[in-house]
């Protein structure tokens, strides 16, 4: 089996991975900017903060199923935790779950079909100081899948993927501490992305640390330097530090890249990345992502250097829905001729507040030398509840 084969079957197999994140990269279509506007945590992923959760029921969300008299008021009160707006100010909570169902090779002779309980989790954010100037945010619930972790360690699908303590030193300098995802690119809905795997960002890639955060009216940024996930072995854990800035031009556009330098003691990975988010109004928009990633191993085996590619756009038909499309080019190996194309439509569909469907059909196929192979189709839905 080619690199490029395995890739297309690690794909196949993780793809059912969902994503944990409630306000999403194409919101620039909405005209935010930047994660701080609707996260606890600046640059996004975790719990959502009032605002947030304010903006998903009143711009988001679908008002179909509910009664024409209802203002944007009303559906605000709904936005709470239970449906109800909390009585006190230090304290958010959040339940979610996301059941994921997969069509393998739909109308062949392999068609297969599953269904997975993706997410059960509860999150809580404590608030102090005036502004919320102190936080304590952390997650914790079920996933389908273990933890790897310390040798001889019995772990199960119980896990945290985050827990940290954050201070906001003023309006434009935070500062955090704890196990987070890695400030780098664009944090996309599909974790499975090349774009979030060839750097190692994706949903299992958390790690423990400190990052700093600077806003102001048209630069964002961030570093983080990371000592590893601290559940695994200590030669597994990925230490170094990463980086990532933003610049708004003509308003409402983004425009910004990444680096990232990190090792273990089995490899050295160098990777940099160029993003960019453009407003397409009425909530709609466009991502891309490019980017290298260069891996050396200790040993001298497997050491590469890998390109990939991103476009997605988002087009908001009507309030609540999103059509989606999504294209990526992927190079494991600049010294080969293989490279794999992996594109699709989607649909993206807010039914109501705390309550999100999504629809996926995707093709990957590669290409070069004596490796082309055959078109593999996935079909992917989804439903999402929060609390």
């Amino acid at each position: 089996m080619t690199s490029v084969h395995r890739y297309i079957y690690l794909f196949m197999v993780v793809f059912v991975c969902p994503q944990f994140v409630l306000a999403y990269p194409q919101y620039i279509g909405h005209g935010y900017t930047s994660c701080m506007n609707c996260h606890f945590n600046p640059f996004g992923g975790g719990q959502i903060n009032d605002y947030g959760r304010v903006v998903a029921a009143t711009a988001i969300s679908s008002k179909e199923l509910f009664p024409r008299t209802w203002t944007e008021e009303k559906f605000a009160d709904f936005s709470g935790f239970l449906f109800r707006q909390p009585t006190q100010s230090w304290l958010r909570t959040q339940i979610n779950y996301r059941g994921f169902g997969i069509l393998h090779n739909p109308r062949s002779a392999q068609e297969k079909t599953q269904w997975m309980n993706m997410q059960l989790d509860i999150r809580a954010t404590l608030k102090f100081g005036e502004n919320d100037k102190f936080i304590l945010s952390g997650d914790y619930g079920k996933t389908p899948y273990p933890q790897s972790g310390l040798s001889g360690k019995d772990y199960g699908t119980e896990r945290s993927r985050s827990h940290y303590i954050g201070y906001k030193i003023n309006e434009n300098y935070g500062v955090y501490a704890g196990m987070m995802d890695k400030v780098y690119g664009l944090r996309v809905i599909e974790h499975t992305a090349y774009s979030r795997m060839t750097p190692q960002v994706t949903q299992n890639d958390q790690t423990h640390g400190i990052a700093g955060h600077y806003l102001d009216d048209l630069w964002e940024g961030g570093v983080h330097l990371f000592t590893g996930n601290m559940s695994q072995d200590s030669d597994l854990r990925m230490k170094g530090i990463s980086s990532m800035v933003e610049r708004t031009v003509a308003d409402v556009h983004r425009l910004g890249g990444s680096v990232q330098i990190a090792k273990n003691d089995y490899q050295d990975l160098t990777s940099l990345a160029g993003h960019s988010r453009f407003n397409l109004n009425d909530g709609s928009a466009l991502l891309t992502e490019v980017g290298i990633v260069d891996k050396k191993t200790k040993s001298g085996l497997d050491t590469k250097t890998s390109h990939y590619g991103l476009l997605q756009t988002y087009l908001r038909p009507t309030r609540g829905v999103y059509v989606l499309s999504n294209i990526e080019y992927f190079k494991n190996d600049s010294s080969s001729q293989d490279y794999v194309i992996r594109w699709g439509p989607g649909v993206q569909y807010f039914l109501a507040p705390k309550v999100e469907m999504r629809a996926d059909l995707f093709n990957t196929r590669s290409f070069g030398g004596d490796n082309s192979s055959k078109d593999l189709w996935l079909f992917l839905y989804q439903i999402h509840v929060w609390l």
